[in-house]
C-alpha cells in the first residue's frame, strides 16, 4: 500500500458536505493530480473490489456522496488545457480538467474578456459537479448548465480513457451529461464561453396575489429571472435581468449581507427553531421589512449593472435542508395557491413553519436533439438575449418535462420549466424539523406534474423506494425513503437506457458507491 497511486490515500479522513447534514469517514482518500493517476485508481479499485465516490465542493445536502470505501476529490486537477476562439468573436471553447472549481473557472474566463453563458446560484462546484448533478439557472433562454458543454472526458469503470460528445459515443454523453457520479470519472470538458458580459438587472417587490395575476407574462420578460417568496409577509422579490453594455453601478444594499445584520437574522430563526416556533412567521415579516421594505415597486425596481457572475450568483445565507422540484410552468399558480393553503393552516394549527425564501425560477430545457456543432450565431451580437449552445441533448435523466421545443423567438410558458425550492435553514449550524413541510411540498409538486433534483433532500416514500425500506414509524424526520418505483415511471425507457450504459461502462461497479442511495431512488438494480 505504500508504492505507486495507493500510497497517496489518506486514512482516518472525515468528509462532510456544505451544509454540515452529513459525514462520511472513507477507507482511503485521494486528491489525484495527474491523468495517469486516475486510471490507476480505477484500476486498483478494481482489483481491490471496492468502490469510488468523486466529491467536489459538497454542496449537495444529501447523503447521495457519503461512502465508507474510497473517496477521491478532483481539486488538485485543474488545468486549463486549450483555449480555441471562433472566428466570428462570438464564442470562444476552453477545455480543463473537470476538478477546476466553477469559481476558478469563472476567475481565468474574466481575465481572458470571456464569461460563462448561465450559472446557478452559486460557483462553489467544481466543473465536473455542475455537469454530473442537473445544475441549472433561472432563464426562460438557457436551460441546463450542461448545455454548455461541447464534449466531456471520462475514465470508466474499466480504466479506459472515453470520448464523448453529441456524435462520439452520443449515448454515453447523453447518460454522463446527468451521470450522478455513476458512469465514470469526468477528467476533461470543453465549456462554449462568450465575451465576458454585464447584467443589468431590476429588484421589485410584488405582492403574492401581483405574482399570480401576472403569471402569463412575467416568465419571459426577460433574459434572467428569477422570485423569491416570502409567504407569512405575503410577498415576494421579483428579479429580472438583461446583458448590457452599460457600465457598472452597485447593486441595493443587503441589510442581511453585513456581519451584524446576518448575525441577527440567524440568532432570530435560532429561537424560532429551538424556543419557540410560534415567532418563524413574525421573523419572516421582520427581515423582509428590512431587507426590502413593504412598499410594491412593480416597474419601479432597484437597478443594479454588474458583472455577470455576481449578476447570477446569490447568497444561500445558513447551513440548510434544500428540497427542490421542476414541474410544467403552466401549473404554477394552482401549485402555489395550494403551497400558500397548507403553509397558512400549518401556522394556524402550530403544525410547522416554512423558512424563506421559497425560491421560483424557470429554464428552457426542451432540446432538439441535434447532434455535431449546434453553435447558431447568425444575427447575434455580444449581448444577444439566449445561449451559443455546445451541445442540444436532452440527458436521459434530466428530470425536467419534456416539452416542445420552439425558437426562442416563440418561447411561451408552455415550453417552460418551473423549479420551486423549499429551504429550511440548520441556524448555526443545529438541526431544525423540516420532514412535514418537505411531504406537504412533494405530494403537491408531484400532483401537479414535478419531479425532484437528484442532488437535493428529497424523501421519497415506502410505497416506491426499494432495498432496505424500514416501516414508516422508524424513520427519522425528514429522512430519505426513496423513489425507486416512481422513478421507473416517471423516466421510463430512458432510465433502462441509463442502467444499461452504466452497466456497460462499469461491469465491475466500481462506480456503484452510495448503493443504498442508488438502489432506493431506482438508479441500479438491487441485485447489481
Amino acid at each position: 500500500m505504500s508504492t505507486g497511486v495507493l500510497g497517496l490515500g489518506k486514512r482516518d479522513f472525515v468528509f462532510s458536505n456544505w451544509a454540515g447534514i452529513f459525514s462520511c469517514k472513507p477507507s482511503l482518500y485521494f486528491q489525484p493530480s495527474t491523468l495517469d493517476e486516475i486510471v490507476e485508481l480505477v484500476n486498483e479499485a478494481r482489483k481491490a473490489k471496492t468502490t469510488i465516490m468523486v466529491v467536489g465542493s459538497g454542496h449537495s445536502p444529501s447523503d447521495m456522496t457519503m461512502t465508507d470505501d474510497w473517496l477521491v476529490n478532483l481539486d488538485n486537477y485543474k488545468k486549463v488545457l486549450k483555449v480555441e476562439k471562433h472566428e466570428s468573436g462570438l464564442y470562444t471553447d476552453v477545455t480543463v480538467e473537470a476538478g477546476l472549481r466553477i469559481y476558478q473557472l469563472n476567475e481565468y474566463l474574466a481575465q481572458q474578456g470571456l464569461a460563462l453563458q448561465n450559472l446557478g446560484s452559486i460557483s462553489e462546484q467544481s466543473v465536473a459537479g455542475i455537469i454530473s448533478t442537473g445544475t441549472h439557472g433561472a432563464s426562460p433562454y438557457h436551460g441546463l448548465v450542461s448545455q454548455q458543454f461541447v464534449d466531456l472526458t471520462i475514465v470508466n469503470g474499466k480504466g479506459e480513457i472515453v470520448h464523448l460528445d453529441s456524435e462520439t459515443n452520443q449515448d454515453v454523453f447523453k447518460a454522463a451529461l446527468l451521470g450522478l457520479g455513476k458512469i465514470g470519472i469526468i477528467v476533461k470538458a470543453t465549456i462554449r464561453a462568450i465575451p465576458a458580459f454585464n447584467i443589468k438587472s431590476s429588484q421589485e417587490v410584488i405582492n403574492f396575489e401581483t405574482l399570480l395575476n401576472k403569471w402569463d407574462t412575467i416568465w419571459t420578460s426577460s433574459e434572467f429571472i428569477r422570485i423569491w417568496w416570502f409567504p407569512y409577509a405575503k410577498k415576494c422579490i421579483l428579479w429580472r435581468g438583461q446583458k448590457t453594455e452599460e457600465p457598472l453601478s452597485a447593486p441595493r444594499e443587503s441589510w442581511y449581507g453585513t456581519k451584524l445584520g446576518r448575525l441577527f437574522y440567524e440568532s432570530l430563526l435560532w429561537l424560532a427553531v429551538h424556543v419557540w416556533s410560534p415567532l418563524t412567521p413574525y421573523v419572516e415579516k421582520f427581515i423582509f421589512n428590512r431587507q426590502y421594505g413593504n412598499v410594491e415597486t412593480l416597474g419601479n425596481g432597484a437597478i443594479a449593472v454588474q458583472p455577470s457572475v455576481e449578476g447570477l450568483n446569490m447568497d444561500c445565507l445558513f447551513s440548510q435542508y434544500v428540497d427542490e422540484w421542476a414541474a410544467p410552468l403552466t401549473n404554477g399558480p394552482e401549485i402555489l395557491r395550494s403551497l400558500e393553503h397548507y403553509i397558512n393552516t400549518a401556522a394556524i394549527n402550530h403544525d410547522y413553519y416554512v423558512h424563506v425564501p421559497v425560491e421560483v425560477r424557470c429554464s428552457n430545457t426542451t432540446t432538439t436533439n441535434q447532434v455535431g456543432n449546434v453553435a447558431q450565431i447568425k444575427d447575434r451580437s455580444e449581448i444577444s438575449p439566449g445561449p451559443i449552445k455546445g451541445n442540444d441533448l436532452r440527458p436521459y435523466l434530466d428530470n425536467t418535462p419534456k416539452l416542445n421545443h420552439v425558437p426562442l423567438s416563440d418561447v411561451t410558458n408552455s415550453q417552460l420549466t418551473l423549479y420551486i425550492n423549499a429551504t429550511i435553514y440548520r441556524p448555526f449550524f443545529t438541526n431544525s424539523p423540516y420532514g412535514k413541510w418537505f411531504k406537504i411540498f412533494e405530494e403537491t409538486m408531484g400532483a401537479a406534474g414535478g419531479k425532484p433534483h437528484w442532488a437535493k433532500n428529497f424523501l421519497g416514500s415506502v410505497e416506491w423506494a426499494a432495498g432496505e425500506v424500514k416501516e414508516e414509524k422508524a424513520y427519522k424526520d425528514g429522512e430519505m425513503r426513496g423513489f425507486a418505483k416512481k422513478n421507473e415511471e416517471w423516466f421510463g425507457e430512458d432510465l433502462k437506457t441509463f442502467q444499461r450504459i452504466r452497466r456497460e461502462q462499469d461491469p465491475d461497479n466500481v462506480f456503484l458507491s452510495s448503493k443504498q442511495w442508488a438502489v432506493r431512488n431506482g438508479i441500479v438494480e438491487i441485485d447489481e
